[in-house]
């Protein structure tokens, strides 16, 4: 993944070039993100038999329909990019949101080399990633999924009463594997929780393009 070329999508430059002032905050951003994160995840594989107080909802269970095992991941920038837009918020609200498009392009990229090596280590076929808040997933089971990892000691995520993780910049997923390839099921606007407010729908775009 090109982190700056995704963090100008979210940004809302989809199709052209950034003027001078927006590369200018996305290179500077983007160096001092890659001097403050401290990327870290945590991970159990467990049989899905064993995993249905965690798995709430319809399209969480279509979703692993054809999967044996499931992976429960969570995985965060840590603390450091949460300070660096912090401060960015005070002083240039302009380079904050550069900041956390950039942040949250690097959390993808994380999710998506943790995913890779994970495949690597336990082979089968792998569903792709569903985090809590997804279609009927709710995001009320953020708070479970992060005591069963032991994430809080593990790596230093923390869950709000109102299901928010700390620091911001993370991510709790489920992945479902099979001895056999398997359906990857719906994935798009039709099942996700923000598609009346989505920016990209708007322009006729999706989040995964």
């Amino acid at each position: 993944m090109d982190v700056k070329k995704e963090a100008l999508r979210y940004l809302g430059y989809r199709g052209h070039e950034p003027d001078a002032g927006t590369a200018e905050l996305l290179e500077r951003g983007y160096s001092e993100l890659k001097a403050s994160v401290s990327p870290h995840s945590c991970v159990k594989l467990i049989s899905k038999a064993d995993a249905d107080a965690l798995l709430i909802g319809a399209d969480i269970e279509k979703h692993l329909a054809d999967s044996q095992r499931v992976i429960f991941f969570a995985a965060t920038l840590g603390s450091g990019a949460d300070r660096v837009i912090r401060t960015a918020e005070i002083r240039n609200m302009a380079y904050a949101l550069v900041l956390d498009a950039l942040a949250s392009a690097m959390t993808e990229e994380y999710c998506d080399s943790l995913e890779q090596q994970l495949k690597e280590q336990y082979g089968g076929h792998f569903t792709w990633r569903f985090s809590p808040g997804y279609g009927d997933y709710p995001i009320e089971v953020q708070p479970d999924i992060i005591r069963f990892l032991n994430a809080e000691k593990l790596i230093g995520l923390t869950v709000t009463e109102s299901n928010i993780l700390i620091p911001r910049k993370s991510v709790t997923a489920v992945i479902g594997i099979s001895e056999h390839e398997q359906s990857k099921g719906v994935r798009g606007c039709a099942t996700c929780n923000m598609r009346e407010n989505c920016a990209f729908r708007r322009d006729g775009q999706t989040c995964r393009e």
